[in-house]
């Protein structure tokens, strides 16, 4: 009896999606990100599975703006209910993330034991890991103190090799090996994706990027053959060895997909490691502005599965057939002798013995919109580009009536990206603008080779906004896109097949840890303020009732002054900001303790706007309740306030409010109590009386 992988788990479509949590946390790395919860991006369409391939695509909002000062883009971020101690992992990608900048998509694995709360105990992994522009992979660890990676056995490029935090959490790294020009990102895509494979053991951890045109055979029918490591040749990176032993430091690994922006990474790097900055000064600013620039920022994930070492027989295979299809797409003609003898190497599924017979074998995914993937000289397709300011970076090289890839990268010997459209081809030293927007997208034969495609157009109505825009400020000033629409001379968007030198693509710059609990909310630094301030409110005037005066109450606040701050408010109960420095008054200010009001009606002689008898009236709490604080000064200026609409012919003038009772420590308040009331009443009656008294007296005097 042999011994070999068996399968214990599969994810790929729906299961995928049960088997993996949605985290919802703020970004360890301070991510520019806003991940969603499963019913949230479901709901933003961010999340889906297949009908055809049962592939599952994790992607981002690409539709809406936001400001800088937010949380982040919307995305997701799933990490495996199972946490992993050795294996074989092989992940099918037929898409990843485009390189744009602000992007930081990453395929990795870490101890998510009580939340990641003991991060970095049992260690991070990063498979697939890039930010902003780059075009080659970069793999990493992330140790306690002790793990040095290896030094050979490996055909990437190391960098780092000490894996324990650092300064800067950078860990120990690889870059793919520049042979391999479609490992990450626009060049990964043209390829149709991929597969990466880790086989995990007590001796190391080692990494494999296969393209799709060279996936070995043992993983393309693994699920009938077998997968075998041996086969497969030097692995790109190796984390483990003598100087790091994988039992000690990498155990309980989840699984985890996620796109960040900006942050520790791609952020740190902007204009950098990149050329992004070109686009906006801050990643942040890009990111929020450019929805349409994250159309290609998405997983689309055909199957990953987790072998375990297991005593198997040559004709022994797991019962993973369903009406002669494969879980990973492809389509096999069987004949089947099935026995009722079992063995149970895991506790997912028995193993059946069967024989099969292969034909007909049918690939999971495929993409012939850019023809041949033989690539002359040293560029590598990067895809089909779109641009919404005219490819402004790429220059014309020359035009021909028999123009194929060929032709076009001889012309653009010495610059870094070349495009071809119908029988033309441009130059350029960097992207510009230009993004990628699907291979399927670039469908214009060649005017030389027809077995390939040079660029392609497309209808403006189904390109996004930005796109959109452009074209219609290139048209006459009374025609629009919308006149045009459905006429055969609709205007169309010219697109490019791009390839790149990747001869000189530098290695990726180190990367910092992305594992570790959710970062919590920056605690506020505070103090206690006690500070004098002024509230102005309106009263009825205590020696006139017919009018309302200005009053000022005058005490103390103390409030908690902190970090934070918020918009000043309009509302003139709300103490304000002092003016800064300079004398000029602030925008923002501390969170401050506003001075409690109350309202209440009152009436009076016809002292509303319109005459009206009764008003309400807003006044400090501590005017009513409290009058030994009270600092009231009568002002002069007499303003009418919002009544309730009593009839204005009322004219009984009687107190409707408990009053404050009188002090000898504060001023006499405007407002009037019960005995100020009485008071004006009687000096009514004797004025009547004394006139008259006045008149009768007069005419006695007459007579």
């Amino acid at each position: 009896m042999a011994t070999g992988y068996s399968l214990t788990t599969h994810y790929a479509g729906q299961g995928l999606l049960d088997s993996f949590s949605f985290f919802t946390g703020n970004d360890p790395s301070n991510g520019f990100v806003d991940y969603q919860s499963r019913e949230d991006a479901l709901a933003m369409n961010l999340v889906s599975v297949g009908s055809d391939y049962n592939n599952v695509r994790l992607g981002v909002d690409s539709n809406n703006t936001y400001s800088a000062s937010d949380k982040g883009r919307p995305s997701v971020r799933l990490t495996s209910q199972d946490a992993f101690n050795h294996g074989l992992f092989i992940a099918d990608i037929y898409h990843m993330p485009a390189s744009t900048c602000g992007t930081w998509p990453a395929f990795w694995a870490f101890n998510n034991q009580d939340n990641g709360s003991d991060w970095p105990v049992g260690g991070e992994l990063e498979i697939i890991e890039g930010a902003n522009t780059a075009q080659r992979n970069l793999f990493s660890a992330h140790t306690t103190e002790g793990c040095q990676a290896t030094s050979n056995g490996f055909s990437g490029e190391q960098g780092l090799t000490d894996c324990s935090p650092g300064p800067e959490n950078l860990g120990c790294n690889y870059a793919s090996p520049t042979s391999d020009t479609t490992s990450y990102g626009s060049g990964f895509n043209a390829e149709e994706g991929g597969v990466y494979a880790m086989q995990w053991d007590s001796e190391d951890l080692k990494l494999w990027h296969f393209p799709r045109s060279t996936i070995p055979d043992n993983i393309v029918y693994a699920h009938v053959v077998g997968p075998d490591p041996t086969t497969w040749g030097p692995p790109q990176a190796i984390f483990g060895g003598s100087s790091c032993n994988p039992d000690t430091y990498f155990f309980n690994l989840s699984l985890v997909l996620n796109i960040n922006f900006c942050g520790d990474y791609a952020g740190n790097i902007w204009g950098k490691a990149d050329q992004c900055n070109r686009l906006a000064p801050t990643c942040e600013q890009f990111v929020a502005n450019n929805p349409d620039s994250f159309q290609e920022s998405y997983w689309d994930i055909n199957f990953i599965d987790v072998y375990q070492i297991a005593p198997l027989t040559n004709e022994t295979i797991p019962p993973l057939f369903a009406n002669g299809t494969l879980f990973n797409g492809s389509s096999v003609a069987t004949s089947t002798t099935t026995t009722d003898s079992t063995t149970t190497p895991s506790a997912i599924a028995p193993t059946h013995t069967r024989t099969i017979t292969l034909s007909s074998v049918v690939p999971t995914q495929t993409n012939a919109a850019l023809g041949t993937r033989d690539t002359p000289s040293s560029y590598t397709l990067l895809g089909c580009y779109g641009s919404s300011a005219g490819y402004s970076s790429f220059s014309k090289a020359r035009s021909s009536l028999n123009m194929d890839p060929e032709t076009c990268l001889d012309s653009c010997v010495g610059h870094r990206f070349a495009g071809v459209y119908d029988n033309m081809c441009y130059c350029a030293d960097n992207l510009g603008d230009a993004k990628s927007v699907g291979s399927d997208m670039c469908t214009t034969p060649c005017p030389g080779d027809d077995d390939r495609f040079c660029g392609g157009v497309a209808d403006p109505n189904e390109m996004p906004t930005p796109f959109h825009s452009a074209l219609n400020s290139t048209l006459p000033a009374n025609v629009t896109l919308t006149a045009l629409h459905n006429r055969r001379d609709d205007p169309s968007v010219k697109l490019l097949t791009v390839y790149g030198d990747m001869t000189n693509e530098p290695a990726p710059f180190g990367a910092p840890a992305m594992g570790g609990p959710s970062i919590p909310e920056p605690p506020t630094k505070s103090h206690t303020v006690t500070t004098a301030i002024t509230v102005t409110y309106k009263t009825i005037c205590p020696t006139n009732p017919a009018s309302l005066v200005e009053t000022k109450y005058a005490t103390t606040v103390t409030y908690e002054d902190c970090d934070c701050t918020k918009h000043q408010p309009a509302h003139p109960t709300i103490a304000h900001h002092p003016a800064n420095s300079t004398g000029t008054p602030t925008t923002t200010f501390p969170v401050w303790t506003a001075v409690p009001m109350t309202t209440y009606p009152e009436t009076c002689h016809a002292c509303g706007p319109h005459g009206e008898s009764t008003v309400t009236l807003t006044v400090p709490v501590a005017v009513v309740t409290q009058p030994a604080v009270v600092t009231a000064i009568a002002v002069h200026t007499v303003i009418p306030v919002i009544s309730n609409a009593t009839t204005a012919n009322q004219t009984t003038f009687t107190p409707s409010t408990p009053r404050p009772s009188s002090n000898s420590n504060s001023f006499p308040s405007p407002i009037a109590g019960s005995a100020g009331s009485k008071t004006a009443t009687v000096a009514e009656t004797i004025g009547w009386g004394l006139a008259v008294w006045f008149l009768l007296f007069g005419a006695m005097l007459a007579i």
